[in-house]
């Protein structure tokens, strides 16, 4: 049986380990005022067998696809007017071509090289928005087919003109069951936000008004001919709908001076009040009476300390749960698990700072595992840089917000099995349902308390107050309060040895920096969140499984690669 065992093992880990991935792939479709497409496709990589790429379209009735450019990482490839798909892996090193079959064409491209390649393929679609017979203006096409190989792990569509698209324009998208297709900011997204399996596809139906692009070419069928068309065999996926407060909040301007004041303040005291965290007795803690602390409270455990934050917001406002990342950063910094490094990049030679994520680090917490491995996903080389994590952020948001979230859910665990926290035997007890213990209490002052402390010690007179020797602890206190760079600038003026000492294994450049991919990073998963929260409640927001027969670029599989 061992044996057996052995040799399948043997037969299938090969198979596993040289498969193909796409990790993404990005559609930015550019249409201008003739109805012209210019497609730009982004494709991440990580490839170990085959010699091509290819992407099909059938069904191209009056249109045609011109000007196909082909690069990867960078380096642009020659375009070959005989491309042979058959021809080796070698002679199709840095080559693209056109590869036509029956009803359509393939656009084709060498491998070159093996490993983690991005590539970039360009190309123009005419007659990309056609007439219809009754007057109206129509995107349909297959923008992504079935049987890609392999399956991307993500697939992301923008199209977009010169003019901004209304929150009313009506869209459709079809193939991908749940795939938001909507319009935002003046212009269409579809996102599958997931992996496009064999038998799913994207589908887009936009119908514009009249005389909205200058067309030469026109269809037969009335509109609703193609949407008849495209619904059939669609299993309609219906968008969240907006909750009451959102609904509410769409009418500010009739609601702002007369109900919405109230219904915050109802909303907020009666959730605080029912769901919320006090003390015994309804103790409380005075700010202006809290004397500063100098030391390092919360028995220096950031998480501990960002949950007390958390469990305190009356008084420490703007509190944020993804504060804690930069003080994680900077810890990772401190137990060399990560390094950062300065890269001179561009034409002019710009230098760039980047996070060394190549260190082969070991952590005994699970979720700062998780967040590294984030990170190095984000940044694909090991060498994570800004842009990198921001562009992941805005594709995997829930992914990023939830496992902060589930970092403050443990530490509340914690507090309640240690019986830290518990639940009130009655009203008079405590006027919130949660009761912190003392124990929390005299932490929570000693917290506040530093937080007075970072933000005034630059006021002080003597330089003996702080305590110099802990100022990295300062700075990840400092992260969770939201007041990094500002503390950072004081210690640069008041103590510049601190920073400027070659011995320590960090900068200001570096503490700033790492507040700046903190911010950078969050900002770009906040707005990817609101975008796919504020889906019009027209025509766009409409996603289908099955469904968008007839349409152009459609009627056939395949792509990927071979």
């Amino acid at each position: 049986m061992k044996k057996i065992i052995f040799t399948l093992v043997l037969f299938l880990v090969p198979s596993i380990i040289l498969a193909n991935e796409i990790n993404n792939i990005d559609m930015k479709i550019y249409v201008d005022n003739n109805g012209t497409a210019h497609v730009t496709e982004e494709w991440t990589t990580n490839l170990t067998q085959g010699t091509e790429g290819y992407k099909p379209y059938y069904n191209l009735g009056e249109s045609k696809i011109s000007n196909f450019k082909v690069s990867m990482n960078g380096k642009e490839y020659t375009y070959n007017s005989d491309y042979d798909i058959n021809a080796s892996f070698n002679e199709k090193k840095y080559k693209n071509g056109f590869h036509y079959i029956d009803n359509g064409v393939e656009l084709c491209f060498g491998i070159t090289n093996y490993g983690k390649n991005t590539y970039i393929l360009s190309y123009d679609i005419s007659n990309f928005v056609v007439n219809t017979s009754d007057n109206y203006q129509m995107i349909y096409w297959t923008l992504f087919p079935y049987d890609y190989n392999p399956s991307p792990e993500r697939v992301y569509i923008k199209i977009y003109s010169d003019f901004k698209y209304a929150d009313t324009l009506d869209v459709w998208g079809y193939g991908k069951y749940g795939a938001p297709t909507y319009v935002y900011d003046g212009y269409i997204e579809m996102d599958s936000e997931s992996t496009v399996t064999s038998s799913e596809y994207m589908t887009i139906l936009v119908k514009f008004p009249e005389n909205t692009f200058t067309l030469d070419t026109a269809v037969d069928k009335t509109f609703d001919e193609y949407l008849n068309m495209a619904n059939e065999g669609a299993t309609t996926y219906k968008v969240q709908k907006k909750n009451f407060f959102q609904k509410l909040l769409s009418y500010i301007p009739f609601l702002i001076s007369i109900f919405i004041p109230f219904a915050i303040v109802f909303i907020a005291i009666r959730s605080s009040i029912v769901n919320g965290y006090g003390y015994k007795n309804n103790k409380v803690i005075n700010k202006k009476e809290t004397p500063l602390f100098r030391d390092i409270p919360c028995n220096k455990d950031i998480y501990y300390a960002n949950i007390l934050t958390k469990l305190n917001n009356e008084i420490f406002t703007g509190y944020k749960e993804t504060n804690i990342f930069g003080a994680i950063i900077l810890k990772w910094v401190k137990e060399n698990k990560v390094k950062f490094i300065n890269q001179t990049k561009g034409v002019f030679n710009k230098e760039t700072s980047s996070i060394d994520l190549t260190l082969n680090p070991t952590f005994d917490n699970v979720l700062e595992k998780e967040l590294f491995d984030i990170m190095h996903e984000a940044s694909i080389d090991g060498i994570l840089e800004t842009k990198e994590l921001e562009k992941w952020n805005n594709k995997h948001y829930t992914k990023f917000f939830d496992l902060f979230e589930r970092i403050n859910k443990i530490e509340i665990e914690k507090l309640k099995q240690g019986n830290h926290i518990y639940t009130r035997t009655n009203k008079e007890e405590c006027k919130r349902k949660n009761i912190m213990d003392d124990t929390i209490y005299e932490e929570s002052v000693k917290l506040y308390g530093l937080k007075k402390f970072l933000d005034e010690f630059s006021k002080i007179d003597t330089r003996e107050v702080l305590e110099v020797h802990i100022w990295d602890e300062y700075l990840m206190f400092a992260y969770i309060f939201g007041i990094a760079d500002k503390v950072a600038k004081q210690l640069k003026n008041l103590y510049p040895e601190v920073l400027e000492d070659p011995n320590n294994y960090i900068d200001l450049d570096t503490i700033l920096y790492i507040n700046y991919l903190s911010n950078c990073s969050v900002n770009a998963a906040s707005t990817a969140r609101s975008r796919a929260e504020s889906y019009s409640s027209g025509g766009g927001g409409f996603s289908s499984g099955g469904g968008g027969g007839g349409s152009f670029g459609g009627g056939g599989g395949g792509g990927g690669f071979r």
